[in-house]
């Protein structure tokens, strides 16, 4: 009977440190917090890493945490254009991963009383789809707390069943063996658990971390943004890549050499990226929301030299990156892509 109690004793214990296991892989590291002076103005930048009500959590660049607390004052605005142009916005449009700027005074609490927080259309779209997959990777920690919880219940319950066994002198070794089975089966079910909880910490840790997976370089005749045959063919292949990654977004960037006026240039780059989005997005079935803002470049970031035809020819182009949020594909180790490709119609 000694025997027996200490066996049960062993498998109890077992079953309380895969749950306390369990219980403290949920634990995060708290960054440092930043406080506000009180009656003093601010301007913090940063990104929400979360809202409750009109209480923002904003993670600045040094890594603090500051709040910020919104009110009904509190004025919500999208920039955007060349002129700064401001449209007034919901505060609705304040979800997790929108990189902001907010304006305001400090008060007693060491917190920022915002009278404007502005945001860019880029990070607008970028959040939308980071809110997207933050919502079922949030449900399912919970369901991992729930499970956890009821871990926690199994282990008391296997415990009285303990001591019960001490007032009863007769029971059969298969018994034994039954409670043992037991107790593996919810040690299992803890292990499984808790490496559930590190996959959803390292996929939440992920959200904001891309990473190429294909990327394409189409080019132009000199005072060109047509799009040759060539150039069509290899824009064709990036979007059928496209459709089969979860959670990517195409960057467009467009070029021109230094050949006439720098005006012209500019001109020039943004009218060629704006052709390559045209046809991703009519052509290729490539959503709006996966194409980021196209870039126009001008003569900058040259590819060759300009001194030279080869060189010239080199830098009137176009270049496409694939890239894909690891925090959505990946697992426990992330997913991982495959190594990115270029091509060139000459």
């Amino acid at each position: 009977m000694k025997r027996l109690l200490e066996l049960m004793e062993k498998v109890v214990v077992a079953s309380a440190g895969v749950v306390l296991a369990a219980t403290l892989a949920f634990g995060f590291v708290t960054p440092n917090t930043k406080t506000f002076t009180a009656g003093q103005e601010f301007k913090a930048k940063g990104v929400i890493v979360s809202r409750e009500g009109n209480i923002i959590k904003l993670r600045g660049d040094d890594d603090t945490i500051g709040t910020v607390e919104l009110n009904s004052d509190t004025k919500i605005q999208l920039k955007h254009g060349a002129f700064s142009r401001k449209t007034a916005m919901s505060p609705e449009a304040l979800v997790p991963g929108l990189q902001i700027e907010a304006q305001g005074k400090g008060d007693e609490k060491g917190d920022l009383v915002a009278t404007r927080v502005i945001f860019d259309p880029n990070s607008m779209r970028a959040s939308r789809q980071i809110d997207t997959r933050v919502a079922p990777i949030e449900a399912k920690e919970a369901s991992l707390d729930n499970r956890t919880g009821s871990l926690e219940g199994r282990a008391g319950q296997l415990e009285t069943r303990a001591g019960q066994l001490e007032d009863q002198q007769r029971q059969t070794q298969q018994q034994v063996g039954q409670v043992k089975t037991e107790a593996d089966q919810a040690n299992q079910q803890a292990n499984q658990a808790n490496q559930g909880v590190s996959d959803v910490n390292t996929r939440v840790t992920n959200l904001d971390n891309y990473q190429v997976a294909d990327s394409k370089i189409v080019y132009f005749k000199i005072n060109s943004s047509t799009l040759s045959s060539q150039a069509k063919q290899d824009l064709d292949e990036i979007a059928e890549k496209a459709k089969s990654q979860k959670g990517y977004v195409l960057e467009v960037a467009g070029y021109a050499d230094k050949t006439g006026p720098a005006a012209l240039n500019q001109t020039l780059s943004e009218q060629r990226a704006d052709a390559v989005v045209r046809y991703l997005e009519q052509n290729g079935d490539i959503p709006i929301h996966r194409i980021l803002r196209p870039a126009a470049m001008g003569t900058s970031h040259e590819a060759e030299p300009n001194n030279t035809a080869a060189g010239r020819k080199a830098n009137r182009r176009v270049e496409v990156k694939m890239l894909v949020n690891q925090g959505v594909v990946g697992g426990a180790n992330g997913a991982a892509v495959s190594a990115p490709s270029t091509s060139a119609s000459k």
